[in-house]
């Protein structure tokens, strides 16, 4: 038996010896004739859009029968961005078709094709010139039945002011079918890395644009300088990934106007944008030129909700701009992670404003804007607001080092490192505080305005300083001139004792002057 066997495996390598042989020969006879390279060559360079030449080719019988060229030239050939270029292609023709006739190329793939992209230093993105002409067949009577690029790249270089170039991105190990169609070419379907981030998508270019839509499940933090990169964008300093986020994008790169465009959907789960962290960001996009818009954008923070748009300009220095409100916000912990420090505020607020900044500077430095705010249930630590306005009407009514208080607004004009309003109202039990002046975000404080104490509380007041009277409003109420200085940390209170006791005993003067001299 193992004899037998053993005939039986030496008649099947002689036969595929055999066969091995026959097939060289047939190759080789239509090699001679330049049949498989014109065809390739024809249809490549309809396909390209420029003229494809295949140097040298080599045969290899097994593990099946293929035909692969060396030194391709595309184009001009230069190399430099804008172009396209191929390492190698392997033709793959019918064995059979060969012998018979009419001859068919069943594959031509494309290894390691690669196309650069340029955006100059004026913004203008520029394609390889050619435009795709295709044609359903080669010449001499050999058809090819399908066209993929095998390990393709797409490279994405910026033209720098001092000259040369840089590369800023690419999508690699690229696999696609390219298949022609009535306008330019579709290659369908596309797979690739931008990083380490696996994409998917189709492209498609014809004589007015080329397209690129792509979707990613698990963009990495160290992947986001490629993701941006194509579209002309460097990643933020500030901006980072502690999740793997998601993304659909679709581009669209016209070709008489050199300009790239596009829209999508970006979903982060938890992301930082130093020093502020957020989690479940989700928005659509649009993206025109310079210009990035997400529009809603949803998140949380700090326990609270924000829906909002953001715009993003990259042109010049790259600049962000918000207009957003979030509720139920945990005003401590925002202020604690924004300041990296005890803020020493607390309570549940409402933000709503319009603010705007740099990229590639700290928060803190560069925020300018608008903002309302509103707290409630909150509560100033190591902060005696309430305790130095009893001492100064001569009430006895505790000294607590907090302020707590029922609610707080403000409108705050953001700028130069500092917040200032005009219109700041604390309420706290029968005290409420009227204020103007400025907040630093070095926790400075430069206010001045008002305490008024309620009808009852004045009352109480005026039965220890009855010079006080003079303070009362037309409601009954008591107010009192107040300034705070100093810091968060080292408040100091100043309330005018003199002024209040000597506006006092003017206002009754002037009173009991009126009585004798009024009529």
């Amino acid at each position: 038996m193992a004899s037998r066997s053993g005939r039986v495996a030496l008649v099947v390598v002689i036969a595929l010896v055999v066969l091995a042989a026959a097939s060289a020969v047939v190759v080789r006879r239509v090699l001679d004739g330049g049949s498989i390279r014109a065809a390739a060559e024809t249809r490549l360079t309809a396909m390209l859009g420029q003229p494809v030449h295949i140097g040298r080719l080599s045969i290899a019988v097994l593990p099946r029968l293929a035909v692969t060229g060396a030194n391709v030239t595309v184009g001009p050939g230069a190399g430099t961005a804008p172009s396209v270029s191929v390492d190698r292609i392997t033709i793959v023709p019918t064995l059979r078709s060969l012998i018979r006739g009419p001859a068919v190329i069943e594959d031509v793939r494309l290894e390691g094709m690669t196309v650069s992209v340029l955006r100059d230093r004026s913004g203008a993105w520029h394609l390889p010139g050619a435009v795709p002409a295709p044609t359903p067949a080669g010449q001499a009577g050999i058809s090819v039945q399908r066209v993929r690029v095998n390990g393709g790249r797409l490279q994405v270089f910026d033209e720098q002011a001092a000259g040369g170039m840089r590369q800023t991105s690419s999508i690699d190990r690229v696999e696609a079918d390219i298949v022609s169609t009535d306008t330019g070419l579709r290659l369908a379907p596309v797979s690739g890395r931008i990083g380490s981030a696996a994409i998917s998508g189709e492209a498609t270019t014809d004589a007015a644009a080329a397209h690129l839509d792509f979707s990613s499940e698990a963009i990495d933090d160290a992947d986001l300088p490629a993701l941006l990169g194509l579209i002309g964008a460097r990643r933020p300093d500030l901006l980072r990934l502690h999740a793997p986020a998601a993304a659909s994008i679709a581009l669209t790169l016209d070709r008489r106007s050199s300009r790239l465009s596009g829209k999508g959907t970006v979903r982060a789960p938890d992301l930082e944008l130093v020093p502020l962290r957020l989690q479940q960001f989700s928005a659509p996009f649009t993206f025109d030129g310079a210009r990035l818009d997400l529009d809603p954008t949803a998140f949380s923070i700090y326990g609270g909700s924000h829906r909002g748009s953001v715009v993003v300009d990259m042109a010049g220095e790259p600049r962000w701009s918000i207009d957003s409100r979030v509720t139920q916000l945990d005003l401590g912990a925002f202020l604690n992670a924004l300041s990296a420090s005890d803020a020493r505020v607390g309570g549940t607020a409402v933000v709503a404003g319009h603010l705007q900044g740099r990229l590639d500077a700290a928060l803190a430095d560069t925020v300018a804007g608008t903002a309302h705010l509103v707290v409630r249930d909150g509560v100033i630590r190591e902060f005696p607001l309430l305790a130095a306005i009893n001492r100064a009407a001569h009430l006895t009514e505790g000294d607590a080092r907090d302020t707590k208080f029922q609610r707080l607004s403000a409108t705050l004009a953001l700028g130069s490192g500092r917040a200032t309003t005009s219109d700041l109202v604390l309420e706290a039990g029968q005290v409420r505080v009227e204020a103007a002046g400025a907040m630093g975000f070095d926790r400075s404080l430069a206010l001045k305005g008002k305490a008024i104490l309620s009808a009852e509380k004045a009352a109480a007041a005026m039965r220890s300083v009855r010079e006080l009277s003079g303070l009362r409003n037309s409601r009954g109420e008591l107010e009192i001139p107040l300034t705070i200085s100093g810091t968060l940390d080292a408040p100091d209170f100043g309330l005018d004792l003199k002024s209040i006791i000597g506006k006092g005993v003017e206002d009754e003067l002037k009173r009991r002057l009126r009585g004798l001299f009024g009529r």
